[in-house]
């Protein structure tokens, strides 16, 4: 799947940051980079691992008539390992071990969806832009490049989304280590010497510096998305706590991939956007998406009718939402029938609803004089909630509420707004 961090214009902040970065590494006085492999060099089109895992439900059934969800399963069966053996120590091998027995599944329908777990992590591994300009950089250089994989995955499989990435050049590869001092004694150099980069500001720069080394921080792509605007915290506003639940999954891998383009590169959020001001990516996610479901979705208003077909003179926003249908196609190809399309129409209606000024000014020319003046007068600030790294799980007063209060009774959107702060 080719990348698109180049079909758009890179702000001046992101080329200026991208120049500061290379600089840092072409400097004599660095013998050898360090990178985390996972978040800095390769990236997936997913909001959480657990989204990768809903793809196995299927998988899971043909093997398994326990009636239990794979994705519950194989989450739970990682913590139970790294609880009993310590996140470092952890593998694939282990955690299937444990899930065949929680699962109720035969040995050898084991290796089956161990295998197929495999498959899938190398199918939805991608090279992130970023990442692969410094590693270049680093090569063209005479630097020893050392790559840290912190996984569960077999040695097999990391070879392999490297080389599927582009990073078959490297000289050494290191899998869970326990301190940063294992990087060091690899490189092979100094402390000194030695320049690190990865996304975690506490593991990947306070810790390289204190032993000595220097350090580039790199955030992420999903944070970046995250800060970008309010879109995503309108969106979570909206599912609450069924944010990771399968009926979302097409709409939460639509982020996965808005996130894995739209912030290769890092950059601050931009005021009165949340688009980066960037029709490109405005036309990604919001028109994207409801491309997905366009034949489905009834617009409500002359507004939603009016900016729902941008005209040909929003050639970048027409651009980015061709480009998503297609990468949503290439990535999600054979699954995406299984996915449930709910939910998809929300970035559309954030625009139509809680737009900011700069992002209105981009489809200035899709709608007639009186319609945009009623628009800018008619938006409103949208409720928002915080997203979260990692899934929050239900307690018993959220299971409850499901049980008393059907989702969309004005009943239940009181206990959501509870419920929400409970969490903050």
């Amino acid at each position: 799947m080719k990348s698109v961090v180049n079909e758009h214009i890179l702000s001046d902040e992101q080329k200026t940051l991208l120049k500061k970065m290379t600089g840092e590494i072409s400097k004599a006085n660095v013998k050898a980079v360090s990178f985390k492999m996972k978040d800095i060099l390769v990236v997936s089109p997913f909001s959480s691992v657990r989204d990768m895992f809903m793809l196995m439900e299927n998988d899971f059934r043909k093997v398994s008539k326990s009636g239990k969800s794979f994705t519950q399963l194989r989450v739970d069966a990682q913590d139970s390992a790294v609880k009993k053996y310590g996140k470092t120590a952890v593998t694939i091998d282990i955690i299937y071990s444990i899930l065949s027995k929680t699962g109720k599944i035969k040995k050898e329908d084991t290796e089956i969806l161990m295998k197929r777990e495999c498959e899938l992590i190398e199918r939805f591994s991608f090279v992130r832009e970023c990442g692969n300009t410094l590693f270049r950089e680093a090569k063209k250089n005479g630097k020893k490049t050392i790559i840290i994989a912190e996984t569960v995955y077999p040695k097999q499989t990391i070879d392999s989304i490297l080389e599927k990435c582009g990073y078959g050049s490297y000289d050494s590869l290191i899998t869970n280590p326990e301190n940063f001092e294992k990087i060091q004694e690899v490189s092979g150099v100094e402390p000194s010497e030695l320049l690190h980069i990865g996304g975690n500001v506490e593991k990947d720069v306070e810790e390289p510096i204190l032993k000595g080394s220097k350090a580039i921080l790199i955030s992420p792509v999903i944070p970046l998305m995250v800060k970008s605007g309010r879109l995503r915290g309108f969106i979570e506003s909206e599912i609450l706590l069924d944010a990771d639940s399968p009926k979302y999954l097409a709409l939460r891998c639509a982020f996965g991939l808005y996130a894995m383009y739209g912030f290769d590169i890092p950059q601050n959020k931009l005021p009165k956007s949340d688009f980066c001001k960037n029709p490109y990516m405005l036309g990604f996610i919001v028109y994207g998406t409801l491309s997905l479901i366009e034949d489905d979705y009834k617009y409500n208003d002359s507004l939603t009718c009016e900016l729902g077909s941008p005209d040909g003179n929003n050639q970048k926003i027409l651009k980015g939402r061709d480009d998503f249908i297609k990468m949503f196609s290439e990535c999600f190809g054979g699954f995406y029938d299984d996915m449930k399309h709910t939910g998809l129409e929300l970035p559309f209606e954030f625009l139509a609803y809680h737009s900011a000024p700069a992002d209105r000014m981009l489809l200035r020319s899709c709608i007639s004089d009186g319609t945009y003046k009623n628009w800018s007068e008619s938006v409103t600030e949208p409720e928002t909630a915080p997203v979260y790294a990692r899934t929050v799980k239900k307690n018993a007063v959220s299971k409850l509420a499901d049980k008393l209060f059907p989702p969309g009774t004005k009943v239940r959107t009181i206990a959501d707004g509870i419920l929400a702060k409970s969490h903050r």
